[in-house]
């Protein structure tokens, strides 16, 4: 029986030697040809095709420099082939056993990826307007550009925005930003403004991210900015508790995501999913102590007219000493993010939140005499939310004659909300250009209107 065996695996072993290995791959990069109405640069093209000359070129290879470019979101149409009958092309991949250097074309129709836009908002207790631009091919090199303004009743900024999404020759990222606000935070109680703390923020962050694969990344940076606060303004009843700490915010964030939403209609589709956690402590020299973590679930739906979504959002702000979490990093909930209630009328350090809503495109139209369209469409949506201030004040020392705060989330501590919406939507856009909704809150017996123009504000 052992001499049996041997034979069998001695003749496998003569059959696979005689058996003819499969041919590699005959054609090579040379080098790589544009054609097309695109701005992007053929060495942007080449790292995001992860394609280079001397590179081995077969069918597989091209269909996935085309996937990979048509991810980028910078083209509305892509064809990366080679300018060989297919007969000649099959001849020289799998049966010539020489090399061919070869000219790769890459035919792209580039998308609009600039917008100059004003945002507003108005309603819920708030208002708002600015002024933003966007730009995801800037100077055609494929980086990223974004730069915003607002004035507004409780909060004003600017802020800049430079990223580099896919470092040429590596899979890396980069990210600078530079921001000035001046906000005024309010506290709420019993669905009335109580307490405003005027504040000001200004500094910038850092961030290096490895490029996981098309749709993910992770990231780690560094936040450096300066906190003004000044004396509260106190409108009825006791004050709050807050803090009233101003000085350094030095905090170092690791980031995970995940999205491969489109919009080709303007409405988003896909899932995006977001992990985040950051930190501040005195031993990198801050002046706050606390530790913020964030999960975040994105589902955009598409079902004939329909564009279902459902937001899933968790915070757990902690202090991590009596210095406590900066005034301006307490979780806050309402407006646009809880609609049918007032703008930020929740505040604390615990959140658990959904959104859902329902979008339906009514109707297709076009600006007269000009080539812009957009979708007119209707929503329906139920958002709810718990948000607990397990420390009131910011810093694990209980204020002096302050109720302790619950230890879980009860019935009460859920507020929930119902209405509907319209929208105008631009395509490719994922932001409606102008947007209504009316909510009801629930606990409050209250109506709140929102409108927005382009998101109201980055």
């Amino acid at each position: 029986m052992i001499g049996v065996r041997l034979r069998l695996a001695g003749l496998i072993v003569v059959l696979g030697a005689a058996w003819p290995a499969p041919a590699a791959a005959k054609l090579v990069v040379d080098h790589i040809v544009v054609r097309g109405p695109s701005k992007v640069t053929t060495r942007v093209l080449m790292t995001r095709m992860h394609l280079y000359p001397g590179d081995p070129v077969d069918f597989a290879v091209l269909k996935a420099a085309e996937q990979r470019l048509m991810e980028s979101d910078l083209f509305s149409s892509v064809r990366v082939f080679v300018e060989l009958p297919t007969a000649e092309t099959v001849r020289r991949i799998y049966l010539d056993d020489s090399t061919y250097p070869v000219e790769v074309v890459v035919e792209a129709v580039g998308k609009l990826t600039w917008f100059a836009f004003p945002t507003a908002s108005f309603g819920s207790g708030d208002w708002a307007g600015g002024f933003a631009y966007a730009n995801q091919n800037f100077l055609g090199r494929d980086l990223h550009l974004l730069g915003a303004a607002q004035v507004g009743q409780s909060r004003s900024y600017a802020f800049v925005d430079f990223s580099d999404p896919l470092v040429a020759g590596a899979p890396l990222t980069y990210s600078l930003s530079a921001l000035y606000r001046p906000e005024q935070i309010r506290y709420f109680a019993n669905h009335t403004l109580v307490m405003l703390v005027p504040t000001t923020v200004a500094g910038g962050s850092g961030y290096i991210g490895w490029v996981l694969s098309p749709h993910s990344r992770a990231s780690l940076g560094f936040s450096a900015r300066h906190l003004t606060v000044s004396p509260a303004q106190v409108f009825c009843g006791p004050a709050l508790p807050y803090n009233p700490r101003s000085g350094r915010i030095f905090v170092v964030e690791f980031r995970l995501q995940y999205d491969d939403t489109r919009a080709e209609e303007g409405i988003r589709r896909g899932i995006r999913l977001l992990l985040k956690n950051e930190v501040s402590d005195r031993y990198w020299r801050s002046d706050f102590d606390y530790s913020k973590f964030q999960v975040q679930v994105d589902l955009y739906g598409h079902y004939r007219w329909n564009y279902p979504s459902l937001n899933l959002v968790t915070i757990l702000d902690y202090p991590t000493s009596d210095h406590g979490r900066p005034v301006t990093e307490v979780v806050r909930i309402g407006g646009t993010s809880l609609r049918g209630y007032l703008a930020n009328e929740f505040h604390g350090d615990t959140l658990v939140s959904a959104q859902s809503e329902d979008q339906a495109v009514l109707l297709h139209l076009r600006v007269p005499w000009t080539q812009v369209r957009f979708n007119v469409a209707a929503a329906v949506f139920a958002d709810a939310a718990t948000l607990l201030d397990r420390f009131p004040g910011g810093t694990p020392v209980p204020p002096p004659d302050v109720p302790p705060p619950p230890v879980r989330s009860k019935l009460k501590d859920i507020h929930a909300s119902f209405g509907g919406g319209v929208r105008a939507i631009l395509p490719g856009v994922a932001i409606p250009a102008f947007k209504v909704d009316v909510g009801y809150g629930i606990d409050v017996h209250s109506v709140a209107v929102t409108i927005s123009v382009a998101g109201g504000g980055i």
